[in-house]
């Protein structure tokens, strides 16, 4: 299943867009990652709702792309000394 990358003005959203479109103004999303780089850590969400007027950018991953991209950030920000 293909997954979304959203870019926020709170850094990067990954997150499987849901079938359910009653809303114009929100986008549903699951299985959510968050690039949170203030706090230096991803975390993961069984569903968020965003609103559209937050999203400066998107594009659609693979699932290997999703999940190199998840591996990445955690690979930077959790790595031991």
């Amino acid at each position: 299943m293909n997954k979304i990358l959203l870019i926020t003005a709170a850094g990067y959203i990954v997150g499987i867009e849901s079938l359910d479109k009653e809303e114009n103004h929100i986008l549903k999303l699951h299985d959510v990652y968050i690039n949170n780089p203030t706090q230096r850590l991803i975390d993961h969400f069984e569903s968020l709702e965003i609103a559209k007027k937050q999203i400066i950018g998107h594009k659609k991953l693979s699932t290997l792309d999703a999940q190199n991209l998840i591996s990445r950030w955690e690979a930077n920000y959790f790595t031991t000394s």
